[in-house]
This record gives C-alpha cells, structure tokens and sequence, in this order.
C-alpha cells in the first residue's frame, strides 16, 4: 500500500487562523491515521504579501498545537526545498516542458489591455475570460517580442472537456473547462501562480491527499488539468466543510477569525483547541467529542467529515452596533474575554482538561499568566507548593487559564480596604449592615468548606434579614472584598477558608465604622 502524504502549505501573509489551523490538523490526524506523513511547504509566491514575521507567527503557531511535521522548514526531507520562492528554478525547468509541447503559451497581453476588456466583459453581464489572443503568435512575433523585452505571462491551453472532481467528503463534482478559460501559471514577475506550483510541488513531494477548505474547490479543476498535462498521478482530494461562526456567517476578523495564538493567551491549553477544531465538520465514529491525543490520531477518518457547514461558536453573537466596529484582531486577551461564549464546546472541554490534567502541568501552564499578578514574587513559580494548593481548589471552576490569576490574587490580599466609595455605600445603604452582621454570625456559627455550603449560607442570611437577590449579594461581596463586583463568592470563600474570610470582614467592618458583634 502506498505511504499516505499529506501537506499543509500556509501562505505567511498573516497569522494562522482557525480556517488555516483545522486545515492543518485534518491534514495531520490523517497522516498519523494512516501511519503516514505530515509535510509543512510554505507557499510565498505572492511575495508582495508574504513576510518573514508572518512565516515565524505560523511556525510558532503550529508548534503551539503540537503539530510536528516529519518534512520541512527546520526539519528538511528528501523532497525540499520546502519553501516555494526556493524552487523558482524547477517551476522553470517544468514551464519550459509545457511551452515546448504546446501545452502553454507566452502572453503578451498588457495589464491595460487586460483590464479593459475584463470591464467590457463586466459591461455585458458575463463572466471575463482570456480571450486566446496570444495563444497562436507565430514563433517570429514570440522572438520579436522576447527581443524587444516584452513582459510576458504564461498561460495554459486550456483543453475543451469535462473535468470531474471525486472529492472524499463532497462526493463527484463536474466542471466544464470551457468557463475556465486559458489561465495563467508565471506571473510577469517570474513567479508561478498558486495554481502551478501547488501542482508541480504536490506532484515531486508525492502528496497523496490534498485535505483543504472548501473554499479551494474551484482551484481543483484548473490543478487536474495541468496534473493531466504532465502525466502525474492525481493526489485524492478532500474538501472540508465552511466554518462559520454563531451568527452562521462565514468566519471573519469581526466574527471569529482570531490567530490560534490568541486562543494560547487566553489560557487555553493546546490539546483543547486540537480536540475542539477536529469536531469542526467532523464526527468520531462512536460519536465521542471528549478526546485525548492519542485517540484521535487513531480514529481519524477524513470520509467521516460533513458537507455541511461547521459552527464555530467561541464567540458570541455580535449585536448590531458592535458589527461595524469590533475586530478581534485588534483585541488583546482581556478584550476577546468579553465577546467570549461561556456556554462554548471549547469552554466545555477546556474545563474538563484544565480537572483532569496532572496538578504540576498545569502549574507550569500558569506562569505566564502570573507575570504581572499582584502576589509576591515566589509564587509565580509554577512548582511553588502554596501556588498548586490554590490552583487545585479552583481549577474545577475555570475555563481557561486566565481566569485564575485573580483568585490567587485575592487569596494573598492582605490590607483590605474598599476600592471606592460605591463599593463602601453598598454596606452602608438600606439593609446593607443588617446583611453583613447576619452574614458574620451565619460564618461564626457553621464550618463551611464547599462552594455549596457558602451557598446556603448566604441564602440562610438572606432568610434572616428578607433580603434577595442584588440587596443581599451585593453587601456580603462589600463586607469580604471591599469591591462592588468581581469573583463568584462562593467559590472565593471556599479558596479562602473560614478563619481568612472572619478576618476580612472584621477588617472592612472597622474600615467602615460598623460594628459586625
């Protein structure tokens, strides 16, 4: 059985995105499916776009999945060099091939002229193809011209016939070659069109499955004619399915379409991203969604994908002031946490990873999150012993890793006093005080150790004093944190304990002149 090969070939003209990175780990579950391989190529043709920041940002973000990949940049293999804009010369060598037996012409045809005839065609209502003009210059006007310098491109003769494409997951498409037209493969500056070269380089590095978006399902005819041109073997191809996001809109910078790093400064872990992207148009075969590594690379199966478009439903649904205005792009951590989903499959499974990893993983996970938290400086160490109590008590609450810093935070807080004069009002004001003492002497009285227990407390408190809902939250929040919003109170004082919560609240309460006994 021939080894199975698969390639995922990024242009670094931005960042990775979620689209970029699910065509990615299709192409890798597959490969390791299969027993097979996984080859990284960088498609820079486009070198007005393509830059080297780019091209690290993807490295750094596919090394951040877990991706590794058996050929390419950094590793090397026997079919490099991996990055288009180093093979220019084999593109030549294969132009040439096809120019000689008539399968492609030179075109001379300026971009003016080009651009004109495109507008009439716009004029008419139909769609603007090539005319041929070029494609029957003798070899005299071919030399005058090669002679006199002329910028040229070259274009394919495209041949009249029916192209069918037997997609893995959207089954038998037809085409007709004829709304095609005769196509260009080198650009006027000496590089190949994408069309070209993806064919050329899947061809000599043997790729056997092309797994990509759907959105390249136009592409293929034009890559299976100029495979049929030089006689090489067909790879399968496999178009996935569209993402879209919670307003079933096509993914966009104002609709999800964040680098995959964004999702690693959030604080999730990769495996979570990796298993959350694998459901993106595609099921397992027992229907399972909770997967480790291991598993999915066993079970993987891209004729399991669906035609129908995936929901990426990380993010909420922008309301309509906020379509023209908000980019996640241009959003740093804290700002892409407002627009977050929380009901999200990805929140789900990063909750059940973020309680199952093992406690020192995640501790070494944290550190970076604790850069710039107000705790003293020993405890940012991941392995420090008080850092993994904490952060055992309250992994089960978190989605993300972010969240935490400020449950550490609040644990070493030592000199309470209250943020601001609203945060002090809402004690002073109404029943605020009567809720407090209340509140104090329901803490005295019991041991509470749980979320649950804390719960009931505060319920019991708000039965003495007829108080509910804000009028009963809001002083107890005051009179143990000095704040008028922040962390769930229940989950707080379990992490605190009993002896540490009393103390808070004597402390405000003498802040505030208010006697809790």
């Amino acid at each position: 059985m021939t080894e199975v090969r698969t390639r995922f070939a990024p242009s670094p003209s931005g960042f990775l995105h979620v689209g970029g990175a699910r065509t990615a780990l299709f192409n890798y579950l597959y490969a390791k499916a299969m027993k097979g391989k996984f080859i990284l190529r960088v498609e820079d043709t486009d070198q007005d776009r393509s830059t080297e920041a780019s091209f690290k940002i993807i490295l750094e973000s596919l090394k951040w999945l877990g991706m590794d990949w058996d050929e390419g940049p950094g590793v090397g293999g026997p079919h490099g060099p991996y990055t288009q804009s180093e093979r220019l010369h084999i593109y030549k060598e294969y132009t040439d091939k096809l120019i000689g037996e008539r399968k492609a012409y030179r075109c001379f045809c300026s971009s003016e002229e080009l651009e004109g005839k495109k507008k009439q065609a716009e004029s008419m209502g139909i769609p603007y193809l090539y005319d041929g003009k070029c494609s029957e210059l003798t070899e005299e006007e071919i030399g005058n011209n090669l002679t006199n310098k002329s910028p040229y491109t070259v274009r394919f003769r495209t041949p009249n016939k029916i192209v069918i494409v037997d997609d893995m997951i959207q089954g038998k498409v037809k085409f007709e070659s004829k709304l095609i037209g005769d196509f260009i493969l080198v650009k006027s500056d000496g590089f190949p069109s994408y069309n070209y070269a993806v064919v050329i380089d899947d061809a000599l590095m043997q790729i056997t499955h092309v797994i990509r978006g759907v959105g390249h399902l136009s592409n293929t005819p034009r890559q299976i004619l100029i495979f049929e041109a030089f006689g090489f073997p067909l790879p399968r191809f496999a178009h996935a399915s569209e993402i879209v996001g919670s307003d079933g809109k096509k993914l966009s910078k104002r609709a999800g379409a964040t680098s995959v790093l964004a999702f690693r400064d959030l604080g999730y872990l990769s495996e979570t991203l990796r298993n959350y992207m694998a459901l993106l148009g595609w099921t397992s075969p027992d229907g399972k969604e909770y997967m480790e590594d291991s598993e999915l690379c066993s079970v993987f199966d891209i004729e399991r994908c669906s035609k129908s478009p995936a929901t990426f439903d990380v993010f909420k649904k922008l309301k309509e002031e906020e379509k023209e205005t908000v980019d996640f792009n241009k959003l740093d951590a804290a700002g892409l946490s407002e627009y977050l989903n929380p009901k999200s499959k990805l929140n789900w499974m990063s909750n059940k990873l973020i309680r199952d990893v093992p406690i020192e993983r995640l501790g070494k996970e944290m550190e970076p999150f604790l850069a710039n938290a107000k705790i003293p400086t020993e405890f940012k160490s991941g392995t420090h012993p008080t850092l993994i109590s904490i952060l055992d008590s309250v992994r089960v609450y978190l989605d993300r890793l972010i969240q935490a810093p400020p449950y550490i935070e609040e644990f070493f807080l030592e000199d309470l006093v209250f943020e601001n004069e609203e945060a002090k009002s809402l004690l002073l004001e109404g029943n605020g005080s009567l809720v407090a003492k209340a509140f104090y002497e329901q803490i005295l009285a019991a041991d509470p150790t749980t979320p649950d227990q804390y719960k009931e407390i505060m319920a019991q408190t708000g039965e003495k004093t007829g108080e509910k809902g804000r009028t009963l939250f809001m002083p107890i929040r005051s009179i143990t944190t000095g704040k008028s919003h922040g962390l769930e109170l229940p989950i707080l004082f379990t992490l605190l304990g009993k002896t540490k919560l009393q103390k808070r609240m004597e402390i405000l309460a003498k802040e505030a002149n208010l006697a809790l006994k």
